[in-house]
């Protein structure tokens, strides 16, 4: 791990995001230097209303599955700079694939699109997951919540497998993807 401080936050590379990155250069993959763009939009997007929002970024790490940015001022941000700053990534992954639809790059534009409707499942530590226990912890009691994020984390997995599974042209490891997930989430309940 390379990790170095800039004014008051770290940057943190792992080896792994050197070997993702290597590995998309090396094959000369449009694919994945355009999800490792995307990736980027995104958190670049959460960043812009952070500082718009005066909430400092702790640490942003770069690794092989993408970038997170971590900040323990986020929790202390009213509800509504909370929500936008979550959805601000997805926003920002719908701009640039209606920018790459109309420059004519439709495998970019679909990238940035799965990487938004990805980002806003209410799975795991995803943006959707964060909007909703925000939702929920204003909705339900405290004892409930926990339950809602399971039902709204098993639901949209299950959702998501089965359209997967009615399109029928995803690739055999986005479905493998898509199943660890549903997985991942079975295991919480």
């Amino acid at each position: 791990m390379i990790e170095f401080k800039v004014v008051n936050t770290y940057l943190q590379f792992s080896f792994t995001f050197f070997v993702t990155t290597a590995f998309f250069l090396i094959t000369n993959s449009g694919f994945g230097m355009a999800a490792l763009c995307a990736c980027g939009i995104h958190e670049l997007s959460h960043l812009v209303l952070m500082i718009i929002f005066g909430i400092p970024a702790d640490e942003i790490l770069f690794y092989g599955a993408g970038i997170r940015i971590s900040s323990r001022e986020i929790s202390r941000a009213g509800k509504l700079p909370r929500a936008l700053i979550l959805i601000a990534g997805c926003a920002g992954n719908i701009i640039a694939a209606a920018v790459m639809l109309i420059a004519g790059n439709n495998v970019a534009s679909a990238i940035n699109l799965f990487t938004s409707f990805f980002n806003i499942l209410p799975i795991g530590s995803l943006d959707g997951a964060q909007l909703l226990k925000n939702f929920a912890v204003s909705r339900y009691k405290p004892e409930n919540v926990d339950k809602v994020m399971r039902i709204a984390g098993i639901g949209s997995a299950v959702l998501l497998l089965a359209i997967v599974i009615l399109i029928g042209g995803a690739s055999f490891y986005f479905s493998i993807i898509i199943l660890y997930i549903v997985f991942l989430c079975c295991l919480k309940t």
